[in-house]
This record gives C-alpha cells, structure tokens and sequence, in this order.
C-alpha cells in the first residue's frame, strides 16, 4: 500500500493558528489604536487650526488698528497746526520715527505725507507712491462709500507692502484716509514654530502676508482656495473644516476674518502631517507585532516538538503494526493524554500480536477467511444458502500406492502433496472445507464470494489448472521406489448449497451441505473411467463457457438424479499456451484414453454394491 505523505504536519498547523491569533489580534489591536490616535490627532489639528488662526488675526487686528489710530492722531494734529508747515514737518516727522513701516499717509486732495527715510531705505520714488495710488482708486472709492478696504500693492514697491484705505470724514465731506506701510511686522506675526501653514488674505483672496514671503512679492491670489472660497461664501466669523485642493491634498483648514480691512487670517495644515503621528504608531504597533510573532512561531515551534515527537512515535508504530510488527518498543515520555495514548497503543499491538497469533494457529486447522469471522464473532451454528462451486479431489490408486509404503513416508508425501494443493485453492480465494484421507474438498463463494457465482466458478478453473501444473513439477523428480508418480482427478459443480457451522454448540464446524456438493463428488469419480484429470458439470460450464476451452463427454445419470447430465472435460483457458484438445491434456499427463466404458460405478461398504453414477451412450 502506497504511504501517504502528511501534506501539513502539525508543527505547521500550530504555528498558523497562533501565527493567524496573533496578527489578527495585533491587527486588530494597531488599527483601532491607529483610528482613535488618527481621530485625536485631527480633532487636536483643527482645533489647533482655529486657535492658531484667531490668535493671529487679534495679533493683525491690533496692529492695523495701532497704524489707523496714529495715523488718525495724525491727521487731527495737522488740522489743528492749520497751514503751519513746520509744526507739520514736525508732527510727520515723529508720527514716521514712531511708525517706520509706514511709507505714506493720505487724504486724497488734502494731504500727502512720505516717509522719506523709508523711500530711501528702500531706495523707492514718490513716483512709486504715486502710481500704488493711480492703481487702486477704486479701492480709495469704496472706502469713501465706508468700507475700510485692505491690498497687497508689493508688485509695485518690490517689498512687502499693503495699502490699507479707511473712511475719513473731515468738515462734512466724505473721504479716505489711506496708508500705504511694509508688512514685515505681519509676517513676522505669521512666522510660528507650529506645524500649521498660517496667512493673511485681502477681500480678493489675494496674499497679504505668509511665511514664503515670495508668494506675496508676487501678489498671489488664493481666490480658488477651498479655504479661501468657504470663507468668502459663510457668514461665520470662524470656521474649521477638511478640505482638497485642486492637485489632490487633504488639509485641515480653519479661518478668522477681520472685519477691519476686510482680510482674514487662515491656517491649514496638510492630513499627512496630523497624520505622521498616528502612522509612527502603526509602524511601531508592526515592529511589536513582528516582533511578537516571532517569539510566538519560536514558543509554538519548541511546544509543538512536546506534541509532534510523540505523535509521530506513534505514526512510526501504526506504520509498523500495518507492515505486520505487533510488538512495539515505544515508551511513553510524557505524563499528559499523549503518555496514556502511548501506553494503550502499545497494549493494543500486544493484543494484536496475541490475537494473530491465534489466528495463525487456528488457520492452520481451518480456512484463514473462517477464523477471521468465527475470531470476529460473526460465525453461529446454522447456516444459510448461498450458489457455491463446490470442488473435490483424489488421488488415483492411492491404496495400492500407500501399501508400498511405510506410514511416515505416507504422512510426508501426503503433506508435500496437501501442501502444493492448498496453496493452488488459497490463491484464487478458495476456502479448504477438508481432507478426506488424501482427497480434498474445496469451496468457492462461500463464506465469502468473489463478486458473482461465474466469477467463483472461473477461479475455481484456474485453481485445478494451476493445481495440473503444479503436479507435474511436483512429478518431475518421481518415479523411483518410495517417489511414485501421482495422479489426481478433480469434479466440480455450481449449485445451491447450505453453507455455515454444522455441529453443535461446543463443537462446530464450517462447511456446505446439498445436493451440488454431492454431485461435484460423483463428478470427480467419474475422471478414472473417461480418462480425463478435471471434469465440471453442466452448471459449471454454462457459466464459464467464453473462458474455457472444453470438451464434452457422454452424459450421465447419477444416484439420486431422474435426468440425464451434461459433463466436460477442461482443456485450459482460452488463449493460454498448453493443451488444445483432451488429447494433448493426456499426453501431456501420461494418460491413456479410455477402452470400453463402465456404464456404471458400484461402491459399498460390506461388499455392498451401489450404483453411485451411470454413464449413458452418446
């Protein structure tokens, strides 16, 4: 029987069950600490978000607020002055020491004030001035109509700069005041340790101060912000939100306006970056969790050889018990359940030694199927019908051979010979029924059958033909004194027969009883007079016909029987080498074919005759 190999042994089963515990666990385990750490981390973002932009904004708020109010002072210092210019020169000249980053302050068609220490410092004209303010008098007109309006002129100065325009109202008449001033201040403000990206935009969206000071000098609008677009559209005064841009970023976002200058100061800070926290925890939470599935494969590993050690002892008695050793030299190493399995493993193949050999001293009386089933229990007194080829053996002239020789030689001849027989009926699955003296009975279908009764009946074809041949080696070296040349004569016949244990409840034995078994008997004698080796009946042949080569003899009338039956004599089977014709069979066997035929057989005891069989003319 072809081994079958262990596809996964069960250090491998093991060690993925814990393997899978494990990461499902951990798994588990890293992504809720993941979801709660990543949900803090953005709640924490946005709010920080807020806070950092209203902080912000109060910061600008204030500081526009201080340039309005000097620059307020200012301009109600000079009316007072009325004309006086160098009180004027004077007021101006302070206000620009207090105030350096303001480069000029104006009422349009009233006053006009340059810081000129700042032109020089930054080596701007009064033209410069002068054309920021050609640029934005539409800015100047809205804050005559009371808007207080906020813009990024750097494009003109090349430094930060903004113009911021309020409403002015002096004798009567609506104006502007207007101050054009470096946003350096603000973007000082903006420039924060925090992870936040912070900045200040106009009432067009365009960048008043941010910590890339490039993107002011450059007067970048971020009017299609999402940031920006949201706090345009609400009424809110503060807002967070989560956003993303146009190129596919996600950020948190969070704004404050300003209602004085119409700006705003938001601040966003990109996902990834609230997130780089909470994705170090999951790097950590997979460098412990590797970490712990390696301690645990190598725990597994070195507990499973507890286990697998054991267990594969136990593989290696199975195999053995299965090969035929039923004495095992396994010792339990354990004291858990695998210790006590081991123990009754090995009393069990004790029980299995003692058991065959029971069997095999009982199998050497009776057929090894029968002590299998009388061992099993499966065999009662009685019996049932079963269709059986019943098969019966002799040796031809064996008084007269046996009165020639001394009764050990006898017993030593009729085993060797009972031995070669026996062996020819085991191999096709027949059950010996018994001895005779030195005739054999034989049975096939019966305890068990082949499959079919034609499948019974052929084997039992192929017995007494190997049985043929088996006896002419066994002749080869005989003929000498004490070695006499044998010769058998085989019957056999298919029919019904009772089969089971026939005795008593103490002592049984198994065998077939019926009329088929009493005609397979008659057969059999009917070899000597035809001069045949292996005669079957009629039953026999109708079953075997397409695999035989056969000859039909003259039919017969047997004691018991009204109606004449059909015998055959077996050639051999059809498409073996050997014998062709019942000729060539006596050839080959040294037999002469009959003279005039006996057209009966007398036997009796006493000197009784009785008719057994009667041949009848062709």
């Amino acid at each position: 029987m072809r081994e079958r190999r262990v596809s996964l042994p069960l250090v491998v089963k093991l060690i993925g069950i814990i393997s899978l515990i494990v990461v499902i666990s951990m798994g588990l385990v890293t992504g809720l600490a993941t979801w709660f750490y990543a949900e803090d981390s953005r709640i924490r973002g946005e709010e920080q978000n807020l806070l950092l932009s209203q902080i912000l904004a109060v910061q600008v708020e204030n500081e526009l607020h201080s340039l309005y109010s000097g620059a307020l002072s200012l301009l109600d210092t000079l009316r007072e002055f009325g004309g006086n210019p160098a009180a004027e020169d004077l007021a101006g000249g302070n206000y620009f020491a207090r105030n350096p980053v303001v480069a000029y302050l104006g009422v349009p068609g009233e006053q006009s004030l340059h810081n000129r220490s700042f032109l020089s410092a930054w080596e701007l004209e009064e033209e410069t001035i002068g054309i920021i303010l050609e640029r934005n008098r539409t800015v100047m007109d809205r804050a005559r109509e009371g808007e207080t309006v906020l813009v990024n002129v750097s494009g003109a100065t090349g430094i930060p700069t903004a113009l911021l325009a309020v409403p002015y109202t002096d004798m009567g008449s609506d104006n502007a005041m207007v101050l054009i001033f470096s946003t350096e201040h603000l973007q000082a403000i903006l420039q924060t340790n925090a992870a936040s990206e912070p900045y200040l935009v106009g009432y067009r969206g365009e960048v008043l101060a941010h910590p890339d000071q490039d993107l002011v000098l450059l007067e970048v609008s971020y009017g299609t912000d999402p940031l920006v677009e949201q706090m345009f559209i609400t009424p809110l005064e503060t807002m967070q939100i989560q956003y993303e841009t146009p190129s596919g970023d996600l950020f948190f976002g969070a704004f404050r306006k300003i209602p004085f200058g119409q700006a705003a100061v938001l601040s966003r800070i990109s996902r990834d970056v609230v997130l780089v926290a909470a994705l170090a925890v999951v790097r950590q939470n997979l460098y412990l969790t590797g970490i712990v599935l390696v301690l645990s494969v190598l725990a597994v590993w070195f507990f499973s050889k507890t286990v697998s050690r054991p267990v594969m002892a136990l593989v290696r008695g199975a195999r053995q018990i299965q090969e035929g050793h039923f004495e095992l030299a396994l010792r339990p190493t354990t004291r858990d359940e695998l210790g006590l399995l081991t123990e009754r493993f090995v009393e069990m193949g004790r029980g299995l030694a003692e058991r065959e050999r029971i069997k095999d001293t009982f199998g050497k009386f009776v057929n090894k199927d029968i002590a299998e089933q009388a061992l099993q229990g499966r065999l009662e007194l009685g019996g049932q019908r079963k269709t059986a080829t019943i098969f019966f053996s002799d040796i031809r002239s064996f008084t007269a051979i046996s009165e020639t020789m001394d009764p050990e030689s006898v017993v030593e001849f009729l085993n060797e010979y009972m031995t070669l027989m026996v062996s020819c009926v085991e191999k096709t699955h027949g059950v010996v029924d018994k001895f005779i003296g030195d005739a054999i009975m034989a049975v096939w279908g019966a305890p068990v059958s082949q499959g079919s009764a034609q499948a019974d009946a052929l084997l039992s074809i192929k017995s007494m033909l190997m049985m043929r041949n088996a006896l002419l080696t066994f002749n080869r070296d005989r003929g000498g004194p004490g070695k006499p040349i044998i010769r058998i004569g085989c019957g056999v016949n298919t029919g019904i027969c009772l089969a089971g244990q026939i005795g008593s409840a103490e002592r049984m034995e198994y065998t077939v009883i019926g009329d088929a078994v009493n005609l397979a008997s008659r057969i059999e004698a009917l070899n000597k007079p035809l001069g045949t080796d292996i005669l079957i009946s009629e039953f026999t042949w109708e079953l075997v016909r397409d695999h035989i080569l056969a000859e039909e003899m003259p039919p017969i009338r047997v004691k018991g029987k009204t109606a004449p039956l059909k015998i055959y004599a077996v050639i051999n089977l059809k498409g073996l080498k050997g014998p062709q014709t019942l000729e060539e069979v006596r050839q080959l066997l040294g037999m002469a074919a009959p003279g005039a035929l006996h057209t009966s057989g007398t036997t009796g005891p006493d000197g009784e005759n009785e008719v057994k069989y009667e041949i009848l003319p062709e």
